[in-house]
């Protein structure tokens, strides 16, 4: 089972967000977390800011097959989750990978990716992603 594949839910129900605290309260292991590693538009500066942790950290991490903390684990299933949304509201990973860059008025001025480092900037990238999709206007 690929536990990132558990974020990949239009809407996270109380049912979801158990599996889903239970899944993070366990740890990410590093091979699981690569899929989304490999699939985001991010470097490996911007997954160590974002995961808060040292570029060489994450080196260590992949080298030692290392199990991700409980708050890794949940920024690494939210990360996973707005990505899943994002797909699902653009229609495809480029074009939102593109949205992800562009400066936006709702969200301040920035460009979503640079929210990514924050749950609550997580929070403000998917409330964004439920307004464009419905046609609500900024």
């Amino acid at each position: 089972m690929n536990i990132i594949k558990e974020a990949e839910v239009t809407y996270v129900t109380e049912k979801t967000a158990h599996k889903l605290l239970e899944i993070a309260r366990r740890g990410i292991l590093y091979e699981d977390f690569e899929e989304l590693y490999a699939s985001a538009p991010f470097s490996l500066a911007q997954w160590a800011r974002i995961l808060s942790v040292s570029e060489r950290t994450l080196q260590r991490y992949q080298k030692s097959g290392h199990c991700f903390s409980t708050p890794e684990s949940e920024k690494i299933l939210k990360v996973a989750h707005v990505m899943y949304r994002g797909r699902e509201v653009f229609g495809s990973y480029a074009v939102f990978h593109r949205w992800l860059a562009l400066s936006s008025v709702t969200l301040g001025g920035q460009a979503p990716e640079t929210l990514f480092d924050s749950m609550i900037g997580l929070d403000m990238v998917l409330d964004e992603l439920g307004r464009i999709e419905h046609g609500v206007p900024a």
